[in-house]
């Protein structure tokens, strides 16, 4: 969900929606940017009755090559034992309540977890989601000077369509923010996004907060977040130890 001066993969975005209770009709997602964990698809139902999240999994073998379906790893909705773990074709599938806000982790052992919130009305969408090693996670912190494995934990931010000149802001919090740099590599000397419209903050202390997306992203909705207390605002989840996703989707310039 670029990082180093190593190249941070290519990871496409395939966004399916999830099942229903409604007569939808499946969709195509489009494709992430460099390194993107979130995309748009098609619409979900939210009746009465339970949805499913569904995730596919892949494992990201290093900076470019195949990306194998991950069995094994578990998918929960945060703190409760309702999980499931991925089959071998890389999908994990939960019942979730309509029309609410949940959170849910994406884990494996030897693997930087996600932590991500949603909302389960008309815009909730299965997700796509990359697992790379603890060793790939050290080279990526390594150059933003931070540690790994994180004592504190970090926050990845997407903007759909990817755009260049986005800028993230913590709301009433500081942190050490990066972009994503144009062709792969995280920096801290960028100032907004490049054209593949991803950043964040690493060394963020646990919590949940506000990060508020400017520059050139305007009229914005909530895309995989909580939706924020003002215009262009998402709320995210910080757990120690993991990567925090939020993204949105906002108009081009």
């Amino acid at each position: 969900m670029g990082r180093s001066v190593l190249s941070w993969v290519c990871v496409c975005t395939l966004l399916l929606p999830l099942i229903g209770c409604g007569d939808e009709t499946t969709a195509t997602g489009g494709t992430g940017g460099v390194g993107g964990v979130g995309g748009s698809g098609g619409d979900a139902g939210t009746g009465g009755k339970p949805l499913e999240l569904s995730v596919t999994v892949t494992e990201a073998m290093g900076f470019s090559g195949p990306r194998p379906p991950f069995e094994g790893v578990e998918l929960c909705e945060t703190d409760t034992t309702n999980c499931d773990t991925t089959d071998a074709n890389g999908v994990a599938t939960i019942p979730v309540l309509p029309n609410q806000e949940i959170s849910y982790t994406v884990s494996i052992a030897g693997f930087a977890p996600y932590l991500i919130g949603d909302v389960t009305d008309e815009t909730f969408r299965a997700t796509f989601w990359p697992m790379f090693n603890d060793m790939l996670w050290e080279e990526f912190s390594d150059a933003l000077m931070t540690p790994y494995p994180w004592t504190a934990g970090s926050i990845f931010l997407q903007v759909h369509p990817n755009m260049e000149g986005v800028t993230f802001d913590l709301v009433d919090e500081t942190a050490k923010r990066y972009y994503n740099a144009e062709g792969g590599g995280w920096s801290l000397d960028l100032t907004s996004t490049t054209s593949n419209g991803q950043g964040g903050f690493v060394e963020v202390p646990p919590g949940e907060y506000q990060v508020e997306f400017g520059g050139t992203a305007t009229n914005c909705t909530p895309e995989i977040a909580w939706a924020g207390d003002a215009a262009n605002r998402i709320r995210v989840q910080v757990r120690a130890g993991y990567f925090g996703y939020g993204s949105m989707r906002c108009d081009e310039p």
